[in-house]
C-alpha cells in the first residue's frame, strides 16, 4: 500500500527542492564530489490525504481502495525530489529499513540507470548514517547534504553529531515538536521511562527536562512541585538549535510547517559548516513562522 501524507508535505518537499537546487548550483563548477543522504527515505511516491478526508482504518472507515481514483493526488517523495534537480549530486544514498519501501527505492536505480549513482541501504537510519560516515569520504574531496525527516522522534543526536564531525555535511532537519515531542511531555513531569530515553537520544542529553519543567518548594515541609513551563516549546526549539550550532557552526532560522487548519506541526531547520549555506537556507526558509525569543528567567 502506498504511504499517505498530509497536504502540508508539499511545502516541506518544495523547500527541500529549492535548497538542493541552490546547493548544487553553487557547487556546480567546484572540484568536490557531492553526496545526498536521505536517512528516512520512505518510498518514491506517496498519496496526498485530502484535507477533509479522515485517516482510513480498515473495517471502520473507507479504505484507499474505495476512494475515487480521479480525486487521488500522488506526490514525489524526497528521493525523487533529489533525483530530479537540474544539477544532480555525484552520489545518492537512500536509507530505508522497511522491505517494501526499500524495494521501491531499489527500483529507482533501474529507472534512472547510468544517469544517477544510487545506493539503497536497507538499514535503520542510525546504522545507515554510521555506514555513510565510515566510507572513504573527506572534507578535502567531498561535500554533502543529509535530509533528516524522521517519523516522530526517531532521529538520534549521535547520528546528527557524526554527520557534523565529518566537516563536509549540511543537514536539513524535521524538528517534530508538535507531531511527536510534545506528546511525550505530561504536565506533571512524570515522563515514562521509555519516552524519557527516546528524548535523551533525540536531544543527546537529559537537558530537555529542565527546559520543559520547573520545580519549586511549597508548604511547611518544603514539598517539591514540578510544573510545565509556559514557554517550554520555545525552549525546546532553541535547545535543539543551540545543539545544531555547536555541532555544525551555523544554524538557520526555523520554518514552521502547519496543517490545513493552521495548527503547528513541526519545524524545518538547516545547519552546516559554511556561512554561504546559511545565507541560502535563511533566504529559502525566511517566510516561515518563528517562535518568540526566550526571555531570561522565564518559567
Amino acid at each position: 500500500m502506498v504511504a499517505e501524507v498530509g497536504p502540508w508535505a508539499k511545502e516541506k518537499l518544495e523547500i527541500l527542492a529549492r535548497y538542493l537546487d541552490f546547493y548544487t548550483k553553487v557547487l556546480k563548477n567546484q572540484p568536490w564530489r557531492t553526496l545526498y543522504v536521505d536517512a528516512f527515505a520512505g518510498g518514491g511516491r506517496a498519496k496526498v490525504r485530502n484535507k477533509n478526508e479522515p485517516i482510513s482504518t480498515p473495517g471502520l472507515l473507507e479504505t484507499p481502495d474505495t476512494q475515487d481514483s480521479e480525486q487521488t493526488e500522488f506526490l514525489d517523495g524526497s528521493p525523487r525530489v533529489a533525483l530530479g534537480i537540474a544539477n544532480p549530486f555525484s552520489r545518492y544514498v537512500f536509507i530505508e529499513p522497511a522491505p517494501k519501501r526499500a524495494e521501491e527505492l531499489s527500483g529507482l536505480e533501474a529507472e534512472f540507470g547510468d544517469s544517477r549513482q544510487i545506493t539503497t541501504l536497507r538499514l535503520p537510519a542510525a546504522e545507515g548514517i554510521a555506514w555513510v560516515t565510515t566510507q572513504a569520504i573527506s572534507k578535502s574531496k567531498h561535500r554533502g547534504v543529509a535530509f533528516l525527516d524522521p517519523f516522530g522522534a526517531r532521529l538520534e543526536w549521535s547520528s546528527v553529531q557524526s554527520l557534523a564531525d565529518t566537516g563536509l555535511f549540511e543537514v536539513v532537519v524535521n524538528f517534530a515538536l508538535n507531531m511527536a515531542i510534545n506528546r511525550m511531555l505530561p504536565n506533571d513531569g512524570n515522563v515514562p521511562v521509555a519516552w524519557a530515553e527516546t528524548l535523551d537520544r533525540y536531544f543527546g542529553s537529559h537537558e530537555w527536562f529542565d527546559e520543559v519543567y520547573s520545580s519549586a518548594a511549597h508548604g511547611l515541609f518544603a514539598s517539591t512541585e514540578i510544573r510545565k513551563r509556559d514557554d517550554y516549546s520555545v525552549r525546546l526549539l532553541e535547545l535543539y538549535r543551540r545543539n545544531l550550532k555547536s555541532a555544525f557552526g551555523f544554524v538557520s532560522t526555523p520554518r514552521l510547517i502547519c496543517n490545513t487548519r493552521g495548527a503547528p506541526l513541526y519545524y524545518l531547520l538547516w545547519a552546516g559548516p559554511h556561512r554561504k549555506g546559511l545565507e541560502g537556507a535563511d533566504y529559502i526558509l525566511r517566510m516561515g513562522d518563528k517562535l518568540p525569543k526566550v526571555r531570561k528567567g522565564s518559567t
